[in-house]
């Protein structure tokens, strides 16, 4: 068995995959609502699993899979164990990378930003159970959001939010 033979063999980005929507939202919680209700209401598995990237103290990338539990205008919420190495990583470095992957739609959304430990999630409560167990509550701000769609001939297409001066700024790339 040779496992570069198997990387090479191996089938990706098989669809059909939906078209690539063009258009543009003021901010991209809008479309990632979209996406995510298009991701359930098609049967994807684990569609809140995501994988959550942090730089330890040593400056070297860490990464694991997450549960997103909650969003709301500002950020995406995820919760730990108060004695897991990533909230020793987040207190060095509140860097976040989080990337949620839907293969059975060919999407990828890649989110930068800083992950806040918040106290105050009265409004996303019972969305966590932080307000309930012993758990420390994030919240990563996003300041990019990229919105990545495979094409069905091949390809892809890319949307890229920045924020900029207090607003989302939008570009296909």
């Amino acid at each position: 068995m040779n496992i570069n033979e198997m990387l090479k063999d191996s089938k990706i980005m098989t669809g059909p995959f939906p078209l690539p929507d063009e258009t543009v939202h003021a901010n991209p919680f809008d479309r990632f609502t979209e996406w995510y209700a298009h991701a359930v209401e098609n049967d994807t598995k684990e569609p809140n699993s995501m994988v959550l990237g942090t730089i330890d103290e040593n400056g070297t990338a860490d990464s694991r899979v997450v549960l997103l539990k909650a969003v709301d205008e500002t950020g995406f919420y995820f919760e730990t164990g108060k004695a897991r190495s990533k909230v020793r990583q987040l207190a060095h470095n509140s860097s976040t990378a989080l990337n949620i992957y839907w293969r059975e739609q060919g999407r990828q959304i890649r989110i930068k930003g800083t992950a806040i430990q918040t106290a105050d999630f009265s409004h996303v409560a019972d969305n966590l159970d932080a307000s309930v167990r012993d758990l420390n509550a994030y919240k990563t701000v996003p300041s990019e959001i990229e919105f990545y769609q495979a094409l069905n001939e091949g390809g892809y297409a890319r949307l890229l939010y920045k924020f900029n001066d207090g607003m989302w700024k939008c570009d296909w790339l």
